[in-house]
């Protein structure tokens, strides 16, 4: 029994004993041991720093909201024509930049150029015809003036007629008288002598009427110098006008800006307010040939004042020879009596002729409104200067329109115009895409947008530009969801609705200056980031 426990005592010693060495000779297991500690490192490293980054994603997360429903937008300029016209020449391509001002369509101009140039003529005969209407004024007032002298020189006249004749009347009558008093006796005699002394008195005065109208002639014939001196003036205004007017048209006809036609109607023109001249001036030659008659009658009217006082003289010499005619009167009674009948037959027809002449005073006294007349006709033509003006403006504008230019600076787009196209205002000829005014919308879901307000920075990265993140902010949120201004919006009162996050515009405004803007493109898909916390 002894000698077996012996055994096992040394059997459990030995094998306790080969474990225990087997352990401490083997490398593997002790590298083993060794290299748990680091791996348990390794993971508790790596698991801090997870918890470290999911934190500050957490944080991040909770200031930054994003999408990559995003896409870069901008105002496409449609380039359309303003006149209708075929285009002569197309100096851009498609996706050229170009900068404002730059010439897009150059139209055909020759029909505009040659509307300028009508304009420009109406414009120039629109003034002349000013210009005479203003003469004319002046004209009016001047005529006006020589018809009052004239129509009082008349009224003058007649009246020295009524007087002339009824001095006739009294000298019929003192004539029977005369007669009547040379049957009648010495006295009678007497008395006829005393009427021709008052008929002598009369003739005398009708003298001193007629120097008082051969006056009032050589007035109204010096009015007339006036007057034809006045055409003269607008006559030489009016030709060195329409000389200056063909030699501008001929200047602009060997230019080849004007046609010959026009050139030979203007040198017509010219040559007629020439001849108007010649012709004025001859009518000033005419009017002081008539001033000369006139003061020859002054003259010859003075020259009869000396023979009325010898009249008077005779008469009253006659006074004492008047019973030697007292036989010679009987006879000449009805003489004398067919003469009171012709002196009242004159009378009447002098008072008639001083009615007709009073009339013509009156009106020659309507002048002011002849002058308002007048000066109507030259507001009227005035207007027509002002719309000659407006016409040569719109026709400078039409032809202005011709050269198409560039509104802003951009690229083109959707070139489809060639040359010799008929264009037609508001036919698309093509689109420009301008530099600076583009923006981004960001289709955000409503569940984002609870701490989006306007101005918020935002962080913009273009796909088809990895690496570059350009800056911009928040301009404003839309005012419904993309779906409600869908054609066909959806409608959630439905008893099988399932509700669907929906998605809201945001437009994101880029700023400005930043490098590479000229490398973005309208169209171009983005993830937009918006800061709603700092």
């Amino acid at each position: 029994m002894a000698t077996v426990i012996e055994k096992e005592e040394k059997t459990e010693t030995t094998t306790g004993a080969i474990p225990t060495e087997g352990v401490a000779s083997d490398p593997g297991l002790a590298s083993k041991k060794s290299r748990k500690p680091l791996i348990l490192a390794v993971i508790g490293a790596l698991a801090l720093v997870a918890a470290v980054m999911a934190i500050r994603f957490v944080v991040w997360a909770s200031g930054h909201t994003s999408t990559d429903d995003a896409t870069v937008t901008a105002d496409v300029v449609q380039i359309a024509p303003q006149v209708t016209g075929t285009v002569i020449a197309v100096p851009v391509s498609e996706n050229q930049h170009v900068k404002k001002g730059d010439v897009l369509v150059q139209l055909d101009s020759s029909s505009f150029e040659t509307a300028v140039a009508q304009a420009k003529a109406n414009l120039d005969l629109a003034v002349a015809q000013a210009e005479g209407a203003s003469a004319s004024v002046s004209l009016a007032k001047q005529t006006a003036i020589a018809q009052v002298t004239q129509a009082q020189g008349v009224v003058g006249q007649s009246k020295g007629g009524v007087f002339s004749s009824i001095a006739d009347l009294a000298k019929a009558r003192a004539g029977v008288a005369q007669s009547k008093a040379q049957a009648s006796g010495a006295d009678a005699g007497f008395y006829g002598a005393q009427a021709n002394v008052s008929i002598a008195v009369a003739s005398r005065q009708k003298a001193y009427d007629a120097v008082s109208s051969a006056m009032a002639l050589l007035d109204s014939a010096q009015a007339a110098v006036n007057t034809a001196k006045a055409n003269v003036d607008a006559a030489v205004a009016t030709a060195d006008n329409a000389t200056k007017q063909a030699k501008r048209i001929e200047t602009l006809y060997k230019q080849g800006a004007a046609s010959g036609q026009l050139a030979e109607q203007t040198r017509a023109a010219a040559d007629v307010a020439v001849a108007q001249v010649t012709a004025s001036r001859q009518q000033v030659v005419q009017a002081q040939s008539v001033v000369v008659q006139r003061q020859a009658e002054l003259r010859a009217a003075r020259n009869q004042l000396p023979a009325a006082d010898a009249a008077v003289a005779q008469a009253k010499a006659m006074l004492t020879s008047s019973q030697d005619q007292a036989v010679a009167a009987k006879e000449t009674v009805q003489q004398y009596a067919a003469q009171v009948r012709s002196a009242q037959a004159a009378i009447t027809q002098a008072n008639a002729r001083s009615t007709q002449a009073v009339g013509q005073f009156q009106m020659a006294s309507e002048g002011p409104t002849q002058i308002q007349v007048s000066v109507t006709a030259e507001m009227q033509a005035q207007a027509k200067v002002e719309q000659a003006k407006a016409a040569l403006r719109d026709a400078e504008i039409n032809l202005a329109r011709t050269r198409i230019v560039a509104p802003a600076d951009g690229r083109i787009s959707k070139n489809t115009v060639e040359v010799g196209n008929l264009v037609q205002p508001g036919s698309g000829l093509m689109s420009i895409v301008p530099d600076e005014d583009m923006w981004v919308v960001g289709n955000f879901k409503e569940t984002q947008l609870a701490d989006v307000k306007a101005g918020q920075p935002v962080d913009i990265d273009v796909d088809a530009l990895p690496g570059k993140t350009f800056k911009g902010h928040v301009g404003s949120i839309s005012a419904g969801t993309g779906s409600t201004f869908a054609l066909l919006p959806p409608d959630n009162a439905t008893g099988n609705f399932t509700k669907v996050v929906q998605r809201i515009p945001v437009k994101i405004i880029l700023d400005h200056s930043q490098p590479d803007m000229d490398r973005l493109r309208t169209g171009m898909s983005v993830t937009a980031t918006i800061t709603t916390k700092q």
